[in-house]
């Protein structure tokens, strides 16, 4: 008996440690950022001096080609609206501009996973014009996950249900590692 009992420690000793080591290589690290960013429209309105990246535009729309991550983006935008029309709201619409906006986050958000840009200013200025609100993700690999995560957050849920936005688009980066980078912009 005290042989067959040391034979069941020495191997929870050493196979305990090797299933959880293996359980946390193959475990993907996924979240949200947590910061409100919105805007008012006010705000938008009353702007006198508009920001626009246009080379960050330009090379987000150069290397920007991968239509299956471009199709989840469109089926996020659906399960969006799907949240929004439960709750009585309109659906927001695809729109361009703001398609190069969320370009040019979701890849800097690889460097900097934050409402605040690389380059150290607010996520707003890739295009001050349209760019009412965002919400950002990582680790999401479809698009119910990556919604899913954002209704769960008070901040996200708010401006994925603000009754005032019309508009939005996604987009997704993949990083050279396999994360994929979500950025969701809103406007007027």
């Amino acid at each position: 008996m005290k042989k067959k009992s040391l034979i069941g420690i020495i191997t929870g000793v050493v196979l305990v440690p090797v299933v959880v080591g293996a359980i946390l290589l193959n475990f993907k690290h996924v979240g949200v950022e947590d910061n409100s960013a919105k805007r008012e429209l006010a705000e938008v309105n009353s702007q006198t001096t508009f920001s626009i990246d246009d080379e960050a535009i330009a090379l987000a729309a150069s290397s920007d080609t991968d239509m299956g991550l471009r199709n989840i983006a469109l089926s996020a935008l659906d399960a969006v609206n799907d949240e929004r029309n439960a709750n009585g709201l309109s659906s927001l619409k695809w729109d361009g501009n703001l398609e190069a906006a969320s370009s040019v986050r979701a890849a800097e958000c690889e460097i900097s996973f934050s409402h605040t840009r690389p380059n150290g200013k607010p996520w707003y200025t890739v295009n001050s014009r349209v760019q009412g609100g965002e919400n950002l993700a990582y680790g999401f690999d479809t698009a119910s996950a990556a919604v899913n995560a954002w209704m769960d957050s008070p901040t996200h849920r708010e401006n994925i249900l603000w009754p005032e936005f019309t508009r939005c688009s996604i987009a997704i980066y993949a990083a050279n590692d396999g994360t994929y980078y979500w950025a969701q912009e809103f406007g007027y």
